[in-house]
């Protein structure tokens, strides 16, 4: 099995670049209030940037933090887009605070900052929403294969809702089932929770 230190995230994020954006895209942006409302959106673990890249395509300003940069050679998209992709080639964790931002965006990579990472980096993602302000992010549960690693965050329903005290939650949906990571087998546990923050 792959490990996160020994994954080529380049390679990986390289052979994904041709990937649709994720309709959790569309969803969080018309929880935002739509394209008319068009802010500041960021976009953690960027990756090869498709998500990032159909925020901006839509309007957005969109700062975009990976610790590879990837994303960085297709940013002269941006001229033919009426927002923008900023993009910020960095360890999220060593983020002191972040923009404030209208949409908070992560997707499988939030698990990845370890339990520590994530406990000092939550609460900075939160400060960076203002009341109206909308998260939608993945977390790894606890049936996930990666459970047993110390260097990943795996957490209970229970634990998730914790985090999202102070939020109305819009949407949820649940992946437990059996796949892949690069050549191995892998099982996915995740949950992918769309909210909107009350104060």
């Amino acid at each position: 099995m792959e490990t996160a230190e020994k994954v080529d995230w380049a390679t990986l994020n390289a052979h994904a670049a041709g990937r649709p954006a994720r309709r959790l895209v569309s969803k969080a942006i018309a929880a935002a209030g739509g394209d008319r409302a068009a802010g500041v959106v960021l976009d953690l673990g960027a990756g090869a940037g498709a998500d990032s890249l159909q925020f901006a395509r839509r309007g957005w300003t969109v700062h975009a933090y990976d610790a590879d940069d990837t994303i960085a050679s297709r940013l002269v998209e941006n001229e033919r887009m009426t927002g923008s992709v900023n993009f910020h080639h960095t360890d999220i964790t060593d983020v002191e605070e972040f923009p404030s931002a209208q949409i908070v965006y992560s997707t499988y990579t939030l698990g990845l900052l370890g339990a520590d990472g994530l406990a000092t980096t939550w609460p900075k993602l939160v400060d960076a929403l203002p009341r109206g302000g909308v998260i939608a992010v993945d977390f790894f549960g606890v049936n996930d294969s990666w459970a047993e690693r110390r260097d990943i965050a795996t957490l209970t329903l229970e634990e998730i809702d914790a985090k999202f005290r102070g939020f109305q939650v819009i949407d949820r949906s649940v992946r437990d089932e059996d796949g892949r990571f690069l050549a191995d087998k892998k099982h996915w546990h995740v949950i992918t929770t769309l909210a909107r923050k009350l104060r």
